[in-house]
């Protein structure tokens, strides 16, 4: 087996960079939470060098009257929340209830093929069955409490249940993570589900920063590949899957060498892998066409920056200094602007105040730098797609209002700056392949999920071109390192194999 790397850092978007001299950053993805237990212990991943440290509080958010503390124990969280809103504390278990409840349906679907709608093979109806068992035996509140958050809004969720604007703000951000959509949006409450799928040793929907930067994932999957025989290539940039006669031979590199297979899975955005490398010629008329709707905005901003001293929050006790510093900090002090930020990428411009969430993973992980310096990442949004909205100055006139966003809670992060990268939509697809800047490879309504995702033809992972399948975040169950899409890939493409190795169809074949 030979891995090909277009970049000569391996990883994808899961990667740890040297961006200036001594100091390394997770250039794109930022914190670990959705990376399946069940990836991580087939492949050995700690004794290659993964391991996290789960984050707790997992995250806080910062509003004018002080922080909401977001901990792995609802009890704590609801006291914490209790603080601004004595309402809002005391329904806040019964809120994480439901999105527990809903997640728990939904985990086990996220390590199978989705069903196969149309197909009458025993195999794929038995599928079917399984699921509708599944939902079967689910009571008329839960059927109804899943449906409202697969189609609400994620604002309406939360106003059903909240009142305090900063609480509400801060979850719905959750909701609308690198989707292309605001929190009013119909749809963007099961983003706000997708990111409570996770767990981290064992805390469902835990968060954790990864020693090593979240590359160290992607060296470890590398050094158990590695370790079963795989040989892996960067700085191999693939320029075609190579078909003849409706069946993969191999693919073609950049510079012209071949490598012959019989078998080739993409992890590239399934519109590159079909449209691009592919070539949509070599597919049914439905599928190209279904590639070419396939929507793929994206309207995040990744802002990675050195800092010669940590934030220093004004207006807080040294406990929750020492908490805020080694948690993600949630800077959305409503709905409202959330979705004035929404509606200013609409319009085709950077939002004029974004929302933003920092990290500073060098409190936990002090050797990201050589020098005692301190690396500090914001995950933000909106920015528009497409470079004709990041023309002239505008990636650090959009920076500096993000800057001065968390500045008007820790006043010391302005002069700290020492160094600064900004990674606009159009810089994400020019790096890291995301086409439009979609960090999960395809929006995710409902109408591009499960046996839709990327299209219904595409869906279980193989695709009509024999030998050629689809392995990432553009597939069943989206986006998000979890690694989920390659296992599901990986026991697809076994059990063809072995299939095609049956005595009946070697003799069907001739």
């Amino acid at each position: 087996m030979v891995v090909l790397e277009r970049r000569p850092v391996l990883g994808g978007a899961c990667v740890t960079e040297e961006l200036w001299p001594g100091a390394r950053v997770s250039r794109a993805s930022y914190v670990v939470s959705m990376l399946q237990p069940k990836v991580v212990d087939d492949l050995h991943l700690r004794d290659f060098g993964y391991r996290a440290v789960p984050l707790d509080p997992a995250y806080a958010a910062l509003t004018p009257d002080g922080p909401i503390f977001f901990h792995n124990d609802p009890a704590r969280t609801a006291a914490s929340v209790a603080t601004h809103s004595k309402r809002d504390g005391q329904v806040y278990a019964g809120f994480e209830d439901l999105l527990d409840r809903a997640a728990s349906f939904l985990r086990p679907m996220m390590l199978r093929e989705p069903p196969a709608l149309g197909s009458r093979h025993p195999a794929d109806l038995l599928s079917l069955l399984r699921e509708g068992a599944r939902t079967a035996g689910l009571s008329r509140r839960e059927v109804h409490d899943l449906i409202r958050i697969f189609t609400m809004s994620v604002a309406d969720l939360l106003d059903d249940w909240f009142e305090h604007e900063g609480l509400k703000g801060s979850i719905a951000s959750t909701g609308v993570v690198g989707v292309w959509a605001g929190p009013r949006t119909p749809g963007t409450a099961y983003n706000l589900l997708h990111h409570a799928l996770g767990e981290i040793d064992g805390i469902s929907g835990g968060w954790g920063q990864v020693i090593g930067g979240m590359g160290a994932i992607s060296m470890a999957i590398a050094r158990s590949a590695e370790a079963a025989g795989a040989e892996i290539r960067t700085d191999a940039e693939v320029a075609s899957i190579d078909i003849r006669d409706g069946r993969t031979v191999g693919v073609t590199l950049a510079d012209g060498s071949e490598l012959r297979a019989p078998v080739v899975a993409s992890g590239a955005h399934p519109k590159t892998t079909v449209l691009d490398l592919a070539g949509g010629e070599n597919f049914p008329d439905e599928v190209a066409s279904d590639m070419r709707r396939y929507r793929s905005r994206g309207g995040s901003v990744k802002i990675n920056m050195v800092l010669s001293e940590p934030p220093r929050y004004e207006g807080v006790t040294e406990e929750q200094q020492h908490m805020l510093e080694r948690t993600g900090v949630n800077l959305c002090p409503s709905i409202d602007y959330l979705e004035r930020a929404w509606q200013d990428a609409l319009e085709g411009r950077p939002a004029e105040q974004p929302y933003v969430e920092a990290e500073l993973p060098s409190a936990i992980d002090p050797t990201l730098t050589d020098d005692g310096r301190w690396v500090m990442t914001m995950f933000t949004q909106y920015g528009p797609p497409g470079e004709e909205a990041w023309t002239g100055d505008a990636r650090d006139r959009y920076a500096d209002a993000c800057i001065d966003h968390l500045a008007r809670y820790a006043p010391n992060v302005p002069a700290a700056i020492i160094e600064r990268e900004v990674l606009a939509p159009p810089d994400l697809e020019r790096i890291f392949g995301l086409v439009d800047g979609s960090i999960f490879q395809g929006e995710q309504g409902l109408d591009q999920m499960a046996f839709m995702r990327p299209s219904p033809l595409l869906a279980q992972y193989a695709t009509p071109v024999e030998g050629l399948y689809l392995c990432g975040a553009g597939t069943h169950p989206g986006g998000g390192v979890m690694a989920a899409a390659g296992h599901n890939a990986a026991k697809r493409i076994l059990r063809d194999r072995r299939r095609s190795r049956l005595p009946w169809r070697r003799r069907a074949a001739a």
